[in-house]
């Protein structure tokens, strides 16, 4: 029995359809659909279309060549998404749609364009929501899946945890996708700069540096990813970040001056502001608050008000403004900016935080028993819990300089903290 006929006898079989009502949908007698279904005759052409559009699957696949073809429509829908065409990838995304309808007798594309439409819905905050629904049907279907159905599955889990800000969650995720990767041959190396650029940022927002910039290398070296386009500038941003906490200031400075100029060459926003956001990091590193202040006005245009980027770029200006004891234009900034980050729940936290930092900061000789003991109790385990290893540092840094002034020998206690978070964020080679 040809491929096609088969397929017609499972979806008349799983919808409940006899023989002779089929027959009827087809035009033909149903002795036909009986010798077709005993392998002893085939469709013709004109009854597969009247099958089709009786099962509500025209223009869908059954024959070996025809799933190819589909297939490698499903390929160019997610490459069209993953390169923000998104108006021509939801075209084929809606052209396919009724792929679902040959589950009862396709066990790979119908669950492959669940899986690929997954990618043409990561458009935006917005579509989350959906997504997880998705993704959460297709975690019910694991047991039906292939070995590219769960690379897909992982990966697009994986993207949406980061997306979410759970990175480990994310991290194992996107470990285990690559791992299916690397196991086989039927994937596009671009699929593992993917997977390692998302292992990366995994690893740059847990805070592991060392980590995050061998990710980088391997793909830069491994693959090719040192030219200058988007995806290798976003690459280029995230390992100067990364670069800077690990103290290679020159290495970074070289990759932000060429990141700045790209994107600015090119207008893309989001790449300057992000660019200008981690050169204002280098400044701060080298204690430059200035310069980093400067560079931190600029970024702010660029970014969307209410963004992450935005209010980290904020964050940021406020904190430098206070470490170049411009105290009265930091609190002046932090009040006049409160409307903004009170809708955002972990920032407004942060931003709290920053109120009591300033208070002990701009007045370290005085006693500041409350200030101090929120910083202590309620900032640094919530910036921990959040992965913000580095920010604690400069709390806790605080507290130190706090306790010396009062002679309280709990300053010992904050050196202490600050090496372990060290060693916890520098030791995980």
């Amino acid at each position: 029995m040809r491929l096609e006929d088969k397929k017609i006898m499972e979806l008349r079989k799983a919808n409940g359809v006899s023989q002779l009502t089929l027959a009827s949908a087809i035009y033909f007698d149903v002795d036909k659909v009986i010798k077709v279904e005993k392998g002893r005759a085939s469709y013709s052409n004109g009854q597969l279309e009247s099958a089709k559009k009786f099962f509500d699957i025209e223009g869908m696949p059954l024959s070996e060549f025809e799933c190819d073809v589909a297939k490698k429509r499903l390929y160019l829908m997610r490459d069209l998404a993953r390169d923000s065409k998104l108006d021509e990838a939801k075209a084929i995304c809606e052209e396919m749609a009724n792929l679902v309808n040959l589950e009862p007798c396709d066990d790979e594309l119908p669950l492959l364009y669940r899986l690929l439409e997954v990618v043409v819905l990561f458009d935006d905050d917005t579509t989350l929501d959906i997504v997880e629904e998705k993704l959460n049907y297709l975690q019910s279907r694991f047991d039906d899946m292939n070995t590219e159905h769960r690379y897909y599955f992982y990966y697009l889990m994986g993207f949406l945890k980061i997306w979410r800000r759970c990175h480990e969650e994310g991290l194992v995720l996107c470990k285990q996708a690559l791992e299916i990767h690397e196991s086989s041959d039927d994937f596009a190396l671009e699929e593992s700069d993917r997977l390692r650029y998302n292992i990366a940022i995994c690893y740059s927002y847990l805070q592991f540096p060392y980590r995050a910039i061998f990710c980088i290398h391997k793909i830069r070296e491994l693959n090719g990813m040192k030219r200058i386009n988007t995806p290798g500038t976003r690459l280029s941003i995230l390992l100067a970040h990364n670069y800077i906490r690990v103290n290679e200031l020159d290495e970074a400075e070289k990759l932000l001056t060429n990141c700045l100029v790209w994107s600015k060459s090119i207008k893309n926003d989001l790449c300057v502001g992000s660019t200008l956001d981690v050169f204002a990091r280098l400044h701060a590193k080298k204690k430059d608050w200035g310069e980093a202040i400067k560079c931190l006005n600029q970024a702010l245009k660029y970014f969307k008000e209410g963004d992450r980027g935005y209010f980290a770029a904020l964050y940021l200006k406020i904190h430098c403004m206070a470490e170049n004891k411009n105290y009265a234009k930091a609190k002046r900034l932090l009040e006049e900016t409160s409307d903004i980050y009170s809708a955002d729940e972990i920032f407004l936290d942060y931003f709290k935080s920053l109120s009591y930092y300033l208070t002990v900061k701009s007045r370290l000789s005085i006693y500041n028993d409350k200030e101090v003991e929120y910083i202590e109790k309620v900032a640094i385990p919530n910036f921990i819990k959040n992965h913000d290893y580095f920010i604690a540092i400069d709390y806790y840094k605080l507290l130190e300089s706090y306790y010396v002034d009062k002679n309280n020998k709990k300053s010992l206690l904050m050196s202490h903290a600050i090496r372990k978070i060290q060693e916890r964020c520098f030791c995980h080679l």
